[in-house]
């Protein structure tokens, strides 16, 4: 969640429900057993952290090519 920049994530609970986490400020936890994952549509989500059987992300954007010094262009 604290990610620069911020990747949205899944969350998979052991049902398999999936909750999507598109925004870091959508998610909040208390340092407890419980989280609150917000949707855009105002809906929510209570989540029993001890539910949670696996957190899912897309793989980063590259970031272009880097090119040397020392190699012309």
């Amino acid at each position: 969640m604290k990610a620069r920049p911020f990747r949205p994530f899944w969350i998979v609970l052991a049902d398999g429900e999936r909750i999507e986490v598109r925004h870091p400020e959508w998610v909040a936890t208390a340092g407890g057993r419980t989280a609150v994952v917000m949707e855009p549509d105002d809906r929510m989500h209570v989540i029993d952290i001890g539910l949670v059987i696996e957190l899912e992300a897309d793989s980063p954007a590259p970031a272009g090519r880097i090119r040397a010094e020392t190699e012309e262009g």
